[in-house]
């Protein structure tokens, strides 16, 4: 009985070796694929060489694979061919390495240098252009004291760059009171380092060719820019995050500004962007961190829908009435130097609980 019941046994396993063999060769082939398809896009967006010029190797390189394979009867020399073309590319990146000296774009050409004492935060190479449009503007660099103590509110920005909702960049922004007792903010975007003539692309960003940066700038630079520039919708919501809280996340912004400097980083599209980096300095705060691979930090237009579940925004009680409240609107005010003043006291449709002191 023994024997006969593993004889089975053996007989209906071994039934099922044809359909595990065909699944283990169809997953196989689908990652051969989609190697493939990552390293040509890979040399195509490798960083500095002419997009065509990249493509068309990979294509030479391909064919060739394809051709010897057939005149040999072999399959494995297209196989491993890419393999090992993939090997190569891979290599090609890993050697890449990121610089904190490149030729910057003018409004990226300084990095801001924080010095704490006595309490003071005092930040130096504050981005305050004036924008007339994106190319046309009046430069400036200038120096902001910030009391720790007169660390108030945390904002989270989110601007809409898309029709699709789940394109967005975001930014944060503090407000303080100054040691003269005026309410003011300064903003933080985590932003591709441009060079002189360079764009940012959503493809070249997956494949080393922007290191990252965090620029800190007044709301009339980083926002106004956004929002009477741009003319991209502007959704600005108020943290309830404790004073306290408050300053250690200003202070742990600051040191990764800072640190970028000494130790710079590539941006990347999915996993080092504007939405993954905000996070980084939240998760510290927060008693449930949420993943980088959420797909509402991937899809970081959706950042709103972890504010709105998180209930961390006060007066709202849906995510509509979030977006259409918190939603800037500039038909009542220009980028002057009121604009902070002006953003929350005309700007935004808040009630009246959820307005700043």
């Amino acid at each position: 009985m023994w024997i006969a019941y593993n004889k089975v046994m053996f007989e209906e396993s071994g039934a099922l070796w044809p359909i595990i063999d065909i699944l283990l060769k169809l997953v196989g082939w689908i990652v051969w694929s989609l190697a493939l398809i990552w390293a040509v896009a890979g040399i195509t967006f490798f960083p500095k060489l002419n997009a065509k010029l990249g493509f068309g190797m990979a294509v030479v390189a391909v064919t060739t694979f394809l051709i010897t394979a057939l005149r040999y009867d072999d399959r494995h020399v297209l196989i491993y061919g890419v393999w090992g073309f993939d090997l190569l590319v891979l290599l090609a990146l890993l050697c890449l390495r990121p610089r904190s000296d490149r030729n910057w774009a003018e409004d990226m050409q300084y990095s801001v240098q924080v010095e704490f004492a006595k309490g003071v935060a005092t930040l130096h190479n504050v981005r305050d252009f004036l924008y007339r449009s994106e190319t046309d503007y009046t430069p400036s660099w200038v120096t902001r004291r910030i009391p720790l103590s007169g660390l108030r509110k945390v904002w989270l920005g989110v601007e809409q760059i898309s029709a699709w909702e789940g394109v967005a960049h975001i930014f944060i922004t503090f407000q303080y009171q100054d040691e003269c007792g005026e309410l003011d903010a300064i903003a933080v975007s985590a932003e591709v380092h441009r060079e002189v003539g360079e764009e940012f692309s959503v493809q070249e960003g997956l494949f080393r060719n922007f290191e990252l940066a965090y620029v800190v700038g007044t709301e009339r630079d980083l926002i106004g820019l956004r929002t009477h520039v741009r003319i991209d919708p502007v959704r600005l919501y108020p943290l309830m995050i404790g004073r306290k809280a408050v300053q250690r996340m200003f202070e742990d912004v600051m040191q990764r500004a800072t640190a970028l400097q000494q130790k710079p980083e590539f941006y990347h599209t999915i996993s080092n962007n504007c939405a993954s980096n905000m996070l980084y300095h939240l998760n510290k705060l927060a008693p449930t961190p949420i993943s980088k691979w959420d797909k509402r930090i991937i899809f970081s237009g959706l950042v709103d829908r972890i504010v709105f579940a998180l209930k961390v925004v006060p007066g709202v009680n849906s995510l509509k009435e979030l977006r259409e409240q918190y939603l800037v609107d500039i038909s009542e005010f220009d980028i002057d130097e009121n604009y902070s003043k002006r953003l929350r006291s005309e700007g935004l449709n808040q009630v009246s609980g959820s307005k700043v002191d």
